[in-house]
């Protein structure tokens, strides 16, 4: 039988309301509707369920400039990053663009409240991690949303505070390695115990770094990556482990070639919109 186009089925996946959800059929997320994007934008077959799509995610940005999880969630979050990585690529709507920077670049953390960030555009502090970034407003930060929120001002702002959570993002990469090399999801100094690295958030660090800091990625990343798509096998791990690698020039073909032996005839991952995204990222190699 012959497998669907990745491309059909995200097409066909379409929630009516112009969104995706996490699974075929599912209301739509933020999260999984901003990466179909991303995987269907320069598909001119997919151009009228792209501009659905965006659409649906600018009546989702809340007053503040933020996303929630969808558009029945008040309060705005980490999904803001998937949503500004995506309005960056779009390239229109700056006013929805501008008020998306500010929200992330003001963002409160466990130690600095949104209004002393506002008031301090060059903030400084002694403790990069009150600078970077949380999963919700006043957290503790953590590997995943400072990736992303990193992918998503990079080259969008030139603030001095965004700069500056920029470089606080750098150092807490840094410093939050873990000892092998790679990241988990919030490594020692969050948890207060020792963790393994895997895929996903490496993958997402490695990313951030390329855009930075590509200066401190060291070889021990890159092979405890490769180490635990070896050990993993789940389309998250394969997918964003293989986009990472290709933006650093590593084109190891063993991800592309496992994930097509797990694709569906539907043409999807898992019937997933937002694993099926993910595998066409990862295959192609760019956001």
């Amino acid at each position: 039988m012959a497998i669907a186009s990745p491309v059909d089925y995200l097409i066909s996946a379409q929630h009516e309301s112009g969104g995706w959800g996490y699974k075929t059929g599912h209301k739509p997320v933020v999260e999984p509707t901003a990466a179909v994007l991303l995987a269907i934008r320069d598909e001119p077959l997919a151009n009228d369920a792209y501009q659905r799509g965006i659409l649906w995610l600018l009546t989702c940005q809340h007053d503040d400039g933020g996303w929630g999880i969808n558009n029945n969630d008040p309060e705005s979050g980490w999904h803001t990053t998937w949503a500004l990585i995506v309005l960056k690529a779009y390239n229109q709507n700056k006013d929805a663009i501008t008020r998306a920077v500010e929200w992330l670049i003001t963002v409160a953390t466990d130690k600095v409240s949104k209004g002393e960030f506002r008031k301090q555009e060059n903030y400084q502090s002694s403790d990069f991690r009150s600078l970077v970034w949380p999963w919700l407003p006043g957290q503790v930060c953590w590997i995943e949303p400072t990736a992303l929120a990193v992918l998503a001002l990079v080259g969008i702002t030139d603030s001095p505070l965004a700069d500056a959570r920029i470089k606080a993002a750098v150092d807490y990469f840094v410093r939050f390695r873990t000892p092998s090399g790679g990241w988990n999801v919030g490594n020692a100094g969050a948890l207060d115990t020792l963790v393994i690295p895997r895929a996903y958030q490496t993958a997402l660090v490695l990313m951030a770094l390329a855009k930075i800091s590509i200066e401190t990625i060291l070889p021990t990343d890159l092979s405890v990556l490769q180490k635990d798509m070896s050990q993993d096998p789940s389309i998250l791990a394969q997918s964003a482990g293989s986009l990472a690698m290709r933006l650093l020039g590593e084109n190891n073909e063993t991800p592309t070639s496992h994930l097509y032996d797990f694709q569906l005839s539907d043409g999807s991952w898992d019937h997933s919109p937002f694993f099926t995204a993910w595998a066409v990222l990862g295959m192609r190699g760019y956001l």
